[in-house]
């Protein structure tokens, strides 16, 4: 885990990111150890996005280790990286290349 300079902002190591057809948008699927990283402990959390959107971020242990799930759809509008940094300052999550 990361924080940024005097802020709280907390961050993930870069994640394999795992593009999924049949998972709805706006929803992340993390594993609960990389889910540590961003001070969330329980299983689903409703986080504010960039461009006013919501998400919903799921802590699943059948998510592989070190990787984020995405829909499709979130998957492109990222720019389809292979891999992804998530940043959360405990308001805003942001879901950056990296």
């Amino acid at each position: 885990m990361a924080t940024s300079g005097n802020d709280k902002t907390r961050s993930t190591a870069p994640l394999r990111v795992l593009c999924r057809s049949n998972l709805r948008e706006n929803r992340i699927n993390i594993h609960p150890n990389d889910g540590f990283d961003l001070g969330f402990m329980t299983t689903r959390y409703t986080v504010a996005m960039e461009e006013g959107r919501q998400a919903e971020v799921w802590l699943l242990n059948e998510c592989p280790l070190e990787s984020v799930e995405l829909s499709t759809a979130d998957w492109e509008r990222l720019g389809k990286p292979k891999a992804a940094i998530l940043r959360y300052d405990g308001t805003l999550l942001r879901v950056e290349k990296a």
